[in-house]
């Protein structure tokens, strides 16, 4: 079930995206920013998005609303949904952007991309430093695009036909959603720049500023335009999406695994394999981790390393403790979520807590 329902959403979501992109283009009547409303666009329509956020929200808003009014608001509900789309592609902006990475969902990162519409404009000129010139336009239209990507989602909350009250408590959720994917960033970068290793501690309040925060608000804001009960419905339900997003967040970092062992990152299964290294596996991780290009016996040792120290299985543990804790909080809603919507967030559940995690550990540790 939670497949086809993902299938459904996702193409509406993806429909009201592209629509929402042609109505602004349309209205804007300056050349340049109609160009950058054609390139923001470009990479928030990827097809390879899953569009998880606003179906959280549809789902969330029609498991509360009263069924006789949902036929009648449910176009709405889809159209506000892209409002924390906009949000999330934001946020993956600024985030490629601070990683320096050159690919999101099988294209070029944002940066990359602008900086490759650039490249074709100055083909056949010969600029001095040319190549610094395009990475900078890149990177400062990428700073603006991000911000963009915020405030587009905001004014379409803003703009919505609920009523004032309802909407502004929609729009505190929103902003306070921006806060904590903000305070995450800032962390993350203070602790990389200064040279931090993180705790799991710090991770786990990383992966919910940045992650978890996310599919918690946009819950949120389903629930509270649903007019939902703020004690005995809204808030089990966001705290039943605050323990599936850090559930997701690891699920996401074990899926990323060899790319981050790559790119030497100091992700969950780095900081749990720290914790219960000996003194030579831990030298050798430091060692690894600090040379410029790893081969693939370094891959292949720090692998090894993951594997004895159990540093994947304590992970899986940890997200599916998550997991049943969600499970916990959505058996506290009352009155409870319409019979459609309540099997859709039970199923999401597993579906966060399974997915490719088989596989996965095949590739590594027993192939």
């Amino acid at each position: 079930m939670i497949e086809a329902i993902f299938k459904t959403e996702k193409a509406v979501v993806d429909e009201e995206l592209r629509k929402y992109f042609t109505s602004l283009y349309k209205k804007e009547k300056d050349v340049l920013l109609k160009d950058f409303i054609n390139q923001l666009g470009v990479f928030i329509l990827n097809k390879k998005a899953k569009r998880i956020h606003p179906i959280l929200l549809i789902a969330a808003y029609a498991g509360i609303v009263n069924p006789m009014y949902l036929e009648d608001q449910i176009e709405q509900i889809r159209e506000i949904s892209i409002a924390v789309e906009l949000l999330h592609s934001g946020h993956l902006i600024h985030d490629d952007l601070l990683d320096d990475d050159m690919i999101r969902r099988g294209t070029p990162t944002f940066h990359v991309q602008l900086k490759n519409e650039l490249n074709q404009v100055y083909k056949d000129i010969d600029l001095p430093n040319k190549d610094e010139f395009v990475r900078l336009y890149g990177r400062d239209m990428s700073i603006v695009g991000g911000t963009q990507g915020y405030l587009l989602g905001l004014n379409i909350l803003k703009s919505s036909k609920f009523p004032e009250q309802i909407k502004l408590l929609a729009i505190n959720e929103y902003t306070e959603a921006m806060d904590f994917i903000m305070k995450g960033q800032l962390i993350e970068e203070y602790m990389n720049y200064n040279n931090i290793t993180m705790s799991l501690e710090q991770y786990l309040n990383i992966a919910e500023y940045q992650r978890a925060r996310m599919f918690e608000k946009s819950t949120k804001i389903g629930a509270i335009l649903a007019k939902g009960n703020i004690h005995y419905q809204i808030k089990p339900l966001s705290d039943a999406m605050l323990s599936i997003g850090q559930a997701h967040a690891i699920r996401d970092d074990i899926l990323d695994l060899e790319d981050d062992i790559k790119s030497k990152k100091k992700k969950i299964i780095y900081i749990l394999a720290v914790q219960n290294t000996d003194e030579n596996q831990s030298k050798s991780l430091n060692e690894i981790y600090h040379k410029d290009v790893l081969t693939k016996n370094d891959i292949k040792e720090v692998e090894d390393i993951y594997k004895k120290t159990n540093a994947m299985i304590i992970a899986e543990h940890l997200a599916k403790n998550l997991v049943e804790q969600s499970k916990n909080y959505l058996k506290g809603i009352y009155p409870d979520l319409n019979k459609k919507q309540k099997v859709f967030f039970n199923e999401f559940s597993e579906f966060v807590s399974k997915r490719d995690f088989k596989l996965i550990t095949n590739r590594f540790f027993y192939g």
